[in-house]
């Protein structure tokens, strides 16, 4: 049998990977439900019922104007002009109704969910594919069997991100059909054009490479520890100092775009072409027309390098450890 394909079977063998996986898809089809049955079409029967709801509530304030608010109004000294009774178009029906699914205004935010879910699955599974046999000595025996150390790396990597474009892509294809069967019915899939589902694709791509990212930063530092424990250990350093710590002390020291160094900001400015960062370090004054504070665009290009920098930076010192290293 040759090392692809039984590493192939080695991935998809382990019940790490197995659970990871279904884990993951349970939590997306948790958070589609929870989409599907908070979400209502806007039929011609609703929007009448909300009408006349509206309808029923600005008599009843009409009411109470007549009957309460009026005089409690003239009594308090303020302006005559002030003390007006309830407008009609105080009370709209579109108010009143139930939200409605919006397939191409809410595809761009819940694509993130779908990336960042897929992207923490790939970095465990990353993780625990290489770092488990490095703590069960299957390393050293597979390494015995076939010595050239770079090429085996190599091939686990490379196993490992042909898995999870698998996975990516059928996720994606899910996750995308799902929302879309949500517009049919529980709202509505208009204005989809050939480029709005070109767009989608190519966001798509984005997060498929952004899944692939994580994994690779998963395996890589998991090979350079030779456990899994550090990847995850790190990770958790991160979240929980290098992102929340950060935050707050980049806040306290009045950073200019201190949003530029958090993980998350980089995900969506990779995810939606962009994203706009506002700085309020500084002197900023506000008026009607809004606050007159400097920003700055990141785009994913930005973040795209960013990312690719440092997979690459850790990849090389996996490599470079594999080999200068002793096996044992």
């Amino acid at each position: 049998m040759s090392l692809v394909k039984a590493e192939n079977r080695r991935l998809f063998k382990r019940r790490m990977t197995k659970w990871s996986l279904v884990i993951g898809v349970l939590i997306l089809a948790a958070i589609f439900a929870g989409i599907f049955f908070s979400h209502q079409k806007s039929t011609p029967q609703a929007i009448a019922a909300a009408e006349a709801q509206a309808e029923q509530q600005y008599q009843q304030a009409i009411k109470d104007w007549e009957t309460r608010d009026k005089a409690l109004c003239e009594s308090s000294g303020r302006p005559a002009e002030t003390c007006v009774p309830p407008q009609r178009e105080w009370f709209q029906g579109e108010h009143l109704l139930p939200p409605s699914f919006s397939f191409k205004g809410a595809f761009g935010d819940l694509l993130i969910i779908w990336a960042a879910i897929m992207a923490m699955i790939a970095f465990l599974i990353g993780a625990t594919f290489v770092g488990a046999e490095w703590s069960s000595g299957a390393m050293m025996n597979l390494l015995t069997w076939r010595p050239k150390r770079m090429s085996v790396l190599g091939t686990k990597l490379g196993v490992l991100l042909g898995g999870m474009t698998i996975v990516g892509v059928v996720t994606f294809a899910l996750w995308t059909g799902g929302l879309w069967l949500t517009g049919q019915y529980r709202g509505d899939t208009n204005g989809m054009t050939s480029g709005t589902w070109q767009s989608f694709g190519l966001s798509g791509l984005r997060g498929i490479g952004m899944i692939l990212l994580f994994a690779t930063l998963g395996f890589t530092i998991a090979s350079i520890g030779r456990h899994t424990a550090l990847a995850m250990g790190l990770a958790i350093g991160v979240i929980v100092v290098g992102q929340i710590g950060l935050s707050i002390v980049l806040q306290i020291a009045r950073v200019a775009y201190a949003e530029q160094y958090l993980i998350p900001v980089h995900m969506t400015a990779w995810l939606n072409k962009q994203i706009t960062l506002t700085d309020y370090s500084g002197s900023v004054s506000c008026g009607p027309n809004g606050c007159d504070a400097p920003q700055k665009v990141l785009t994913y290009t930005d973040s795209g390098l960013l990312g690719l920098g440092l997979a690459l930076v850790i990849a090389a010192i996996a490599f470079w450890s594999i080999r200068r290293r002793d096996i044992a």
